[in-house]
């Protein structure tokens, strides 16, 4: 057999019928993306300037061990794609400034991640032990709560008991209007059921 009798056979073959293909979205449309998301950001990171060189990542010690990429976040920023909102990696930064420091193009990060965890907090996406830190410091004025150890040590240093904070004048109801304007954050957001846990009704 020929190679010009092979070519002649295969166009003669008669087209299948293919399964569709799947309804989901591989792409993104300008609905995903918000151009007013990324005003404040700009404004207060220089954001525009990245040239996606990965320094950040490189310089990044909680890349180190974990899966946060700095500059996949910033891209996500950069093309205003909100996904970057409930990304739980922007919980992993240390806020070190290494990246900060090291930038060629003197883009802030770090300012980047503090604005992305503003926004997703008022969103209601925000890590649980952060939200658990936010609870005692709107409770006792601490990020850790003071236990009765501390207490002791603290009296035995010379110092008062209570260091002067919400925890310490707490019944007073100026300092508690305060600590909740301060500290009132959004409920957490329930998390979409997956394709496993949907019944068929």
């Amino acid at each position: 057999m020929t190679i010009m009798s092979v070519k002649t056979k295969q166009s003669q073959v008669q087209p299948q019928n293919l399964p569709a293909p799947e309804t989901k979205r591989q792409f993104k449309t300008s609905d995903d993306f918000d151009d007013d998301y990324l005003k404040d950001i700009e404004r207060r990171s220089n954001i525009n300037a990245c040239i996606q060189c990965g320094t950040c990542t490189a310089s990044c010690e909680s890349g180190r061990w974990t899966a946060f990429k700095i500059r996949n976040i910033i891209r996500k920023v950069v093309l205003g794609d909100l996904s970057a909102l409930d990304d739980p990696d922007i919980w992993q930064c240390t806020t070190c400034y290494q990246c900060y420091e090291r930038c060629p193009r003197d883009v802030r990060p770090t300012d980047v991640i503090i604005e992305l965890r503003n926004y997703a907090t008022a969103r209601g996406n925000m890590s649980p032990a952060h939200r658990a830190v936010v609870a005692n410091l709107k409770e006792t004025g601490h990020g850790v709560p003071i236990n009765d150890q501390a207490r002791q040590l603290r009296v035995e240093l010379g110092l008062e008991e209570l260091p002067p904070t919400i925890f310490k004048f707490k019944d007073e109801g100026e300092l508690q209007r305060i600590a909740d304007l301060l500290f009132n954050v959004a409920p957490p957001r329930e998390k979409p059921a997956s394709k496993d846990n949907l019944k068929e009704v």
